[in-house]
């Protein structure tokens, strides 16, 4: 069969699909101009305004005012306020006691000289006061008192009417155990370790604050990046279906491939929606860490440079062992096992109470009288205890008090090696981290520059549109596995500083 001529293979292309070309042609300066306005890799929403809080500013902030920071120092304030009621408990105590007016009414039986029993109605009033210094020595348990005592009695019957007064100008007394628990040697002992404890316990939440604070942060920051990219997507995918129908129309491109590029559009617009959503949720959490005031914040700003970790993981765990509160609680904890050690002892053998006391007293029907020429006033005891057979029971219970102290002795050499390995290896995770930051943040400028080398080649048709929404996707899953990797060096970061209380850029 012989070839048609040239002339006749050649379609002339309709005036409407002509038109389309021209509107192409039109377009495409738009479409790389549109394209070439993608943010940078630390770009944010917006540009740093009065309404922006920096990192270090929200942390401030967060320890100063969140509701965090006041539950902690309040809890200190107790810890604090039974500190100091606990040292007072040592220091001389003056007390005034007395009941004062007190009435009796009674019939009392009443033998007679002829052995017989006559009952008489008898009434009284009485009253009486006693003014007493007191004060324990916590290492021996004595008690030392002086008092000065002043008691009147009126008897009103059939029989008599009298009144009576009895005092006590001076009397000096001790109280003495022997041999048994003092529990204010131990409290003594224990009480400052709580403060430590509890003085610790504050520093460490209010790193704790850091922690929340940070993640809660850059969790505003990444909900920023999402936000951004949604946006970005929304505006490029509608440019790709606006330029494919007009390649539709002039039949460069199938239906399939205008399908795929208005279905990305409409998950973009979805994928905006969502990313708004969040955003406002990130935000609504960071409000509530930094406190009431904070009501106006809109736009997280990270720091453009990282801090130095110089801290070595040796010093990291030494400085952890003299300022972490759980060193100091498992020194605590020891110390109450020894306690119960030396309680449970001192209720198994014997014991004695030593009570001696001196004074001056006088009785008179007058006040007057009652001060004048006092007379001596002696007392000394011993009372004692002395277990016999209790079936076991002391022995038992020394037995279990050792045992419960051998226990805590193993637990804490377990948690202190469990504490030191947290602190040990948490340094080496932030200088890791440290490192993958840069990497990934290498990582999201190369995605970065290849979605504009696929844009470019896709004006001009030399890749396909899944290729160009495949490096799209890569270079947003780039940048927000880099805001991602920020976010995880920041927090860690905040929670060694937890770990070890102190600057980690300071080696000594």
């Amino acid at each position: 069969m012989p070839e048609r001529p040239v002339f006749t293979r050649i379609r002339f292309v309709p005036v409407h699909m002509r038109v389309s070309v021209l509107i192409f042609v039109c377009l495409l300066p738009g479409v790389v101009n549109g394209w070439a306005q993608q943010p940078s890799l630390r770009s944010e929403i917006r540009p740093a305004s009065s309404d922006s809080l920096s990192l270090q500013a929200a942390i401030a902030r967060a320890q100063s005012e969140s509701p965090a920071a006041a539950s902690a120092r309040l809890a200190y304030r107790s810890d604090e306020a039974q500190f100091n009621a606990t040292q007072a408990a040592y220091l001389p105590s003056l007390a005034l006691t007395g009941s004062a007016p007190g009435l009796e009414r009674s019939i009392t039986d009443v033998v007679q000289d002829d052995g017989s029993v006559r009952y008489v109605e008898q009434s009284r009033t009485f009253s009486r006061a006693n003014l007493s210094l007191e004060q324990v020595l916590p290492w021996t348990g004595t008690e030392i008192n002086v008092r000065s005592g002043l008691s009147r009695v009126n008897q009103f019957g059939d029989r008599a009417n009298f009144q009576q007064w009895q005092t006590s100008p001076f009397s000096i007394g001790l109280e003495q155990p022997l041999f048994q628990y003092n529990s204010d040697r131990w409290g003594r002992r224990l009480a400052p370790l709580q403060l430590e404890v509890a003085n610790k316990t504050l520093n460490e939440d209010l790193a704790r604050v850091a922690v929340t604070t940070a993640d809660r942060y850059f969790a505003l920051y990444i909900a920023q990046i999402n936000a951004e990219i949604a946006d970005f997507n929304v505006a490029v995918n509608d440019t790709i279906y606006t330029l494919s129908q007009g390649r539709f129309d002039i039949g460069r491109i199938a239906e399939n491939e205008l399908l795929q590029t208005e279905l990305e559009l409409l998950n973009a617009k979805t994928a905006r929606q969502e990313a708004q959503i969040e955003l406002e949720q990130a935000r609504q959490a960071l409000q509530r860490t930094l406190g009431r005031e904070a009501r106006s914040l809109a736009h997280a700003r990270p720091p453009e440079k990282l801090p130095p970790v110089e801290i070595s993981p040796d010093v990291a765990v030494e400085r952890a062992r003299s300022r972490r509160p759980d060193f100091a609680e498992l020194e605590r904890g020891m110390v109450l096992a020894q306690s119960d050690v030396a309680e449970a002892k001192g209720r198994t053998g014997f014991s004695a109470t030593l009570i001696a006391r001196y004074g001056l007293n006088q009785s008179a029907p007058s006040l007057d009288d009652a001060y004048r020429n006092p007379l001596d006033q002696q007392q000394f005891g011993i009372s004692f205890r002395m277990p016999l057979y209790r079936w076991g029971r002391g022995s038992e219970g020394v037995e279990a008090a050792e045992a419960e102290l051998e226990r805590t002795r193993i637990d804490n050499e377990r948690k202190r090696e469990e504490l030191e390995d947290e602190v040990y290896f948490q340094v080496l995770r932030v200088k890791q981290l440290r490192d993958q930051v840069q990497t990934a943040e290498r990582a999201a400028t190369v995605a970065r520059r290849r979605f504009e080398v696929s844009r470019n080649r896709y004006t001009v048709g030399k890749i396909s549109i899944t290729d160009l929404f495949n490096a799209q996707r890569e270079k947003d899953q780039a940048r927000r596995a880099y805001a991602q990797t920020l976010r995880n060096f920041w927090v860690e970061y905040y929670t060694l500083r937890r770990l070890t209380l102190s600057d980690l850029a300071m080696q000594n």
